[in-house]
């Protein structure tokens, strides 16, 4: 369940492969509107990434998904405008890095979930054992790799979402 909100943050690739064939947009070809949206959306990341960091994983699961619907919004208005993408050599070093930071945190938070729910399973089967103990300890446990997932996932999200803002960086401009 915390996956399906974030998954798309495991196609990374094909967002690449996506960006490379629409290509930037240019400031010129851009409406005041737009402009602004991209910079609601940058202002969405970066209170996301403040949030995470205060532990706040809900408060910054909302924003980037609020940011995901800004930039899916430009992408939706601006279908045309996209091609060629040319990044500078500093930008695309920062590309791969995002992407490669991105799926590490989704693999992460993949091996935290899975984690997590067989601790669920486990507490379930010792607590039908009359172990109630041990059921309570593994709960816990289990609770805290659940949202250590999450924010995983919700920090791989915030990489997307960055190589989302350099693709459209020349509306900063």
């Amino acid at each position: 369940m915390i996956m399906k909100v974030l998954r798309p943050v495991t196609c990374l690739g094909l967002l690449l492969a996506i960006l490379l064939a629409v290509g930037p947009v240019t400031a010129s070809a851009a409406s005041a509107d737009q402009v602004q949206t991209y910079k609601k959306a940058v202002a969405a990341i970066d209170a996301a990434e403040k949030k995470l960091a205060a532990n706040d994983v809900s408060g910054a699961k909302a924003l980037v998904k609020e940011a995901n619907a800004l930039f899916a919004k430009l992408q939706k208005d601006m279908p045309g405008a996209m091609k060629d993408l040319k990044l500078t050599p500093p930008q695309e070093a920062q590309w791969l890095q995002n992407n490669k930071l991105g799926e590490d945190s989704t693999a992460q938070g993949e091996k935290l979930e899975r984690s997590g729910q067989a601790k669920l399973q486990q507490a379930e089967a010792l607590e039908a054992q009359g172990q109630q103990d041990m059921a309570t300890k593994l709960q816990q446990e289990a609770k805290r790799e659940l949202d250590l997932a999450t924010k995983a996932h919700v920090k791989a999200g915030i990489y997307h979402l960055r190589n989302l803002q350099l693709a459209f960086s020349s509306l900063a401009q």
